[in-house]
């Protein structure tokens, strides 16, 4: 494999940051935030380190959890995710 596949480019590592701290400020664990999403723990570690996933829907719908847009503009999160979150 290239170097070039190897890192995340800069655009990957931005999204994985804004993966990882929309989990982190939502108080998600990497597996209730799997299972919301409908994908396994595995894809939620990669997409926070701005690894390639298999699944191009999978990104969307972790983000639709954590009420994320790809271009970065937050929406309200559905009322159904958050009694699931994990305990504080």
């Amino acid at each position: 494999m290239s170097e070039q596949h190897d890192k995340p480019s800069s655009l990957d590592a931005a999204l994985a940051a804004q993966i990882h701290a929309a989990r982190v400020r939502g108080a998600y664990s990497i597996e209730t935030l799997a299972a919301l999403a409908q994908v396994t723990p595995e894809v939620i570690a990669k997409l926070e380190h701005g690894l390639p996933i298999a699944d191009a829907g999978a990104r969307d719908r972790v983000m639709d959890v954590l009420g994320q847009r790809p271009d970065s503009h937050l929406y309200p999160a559905s009322p159904a995710h958050l009694s699931l979150r994990a305990p504080k």
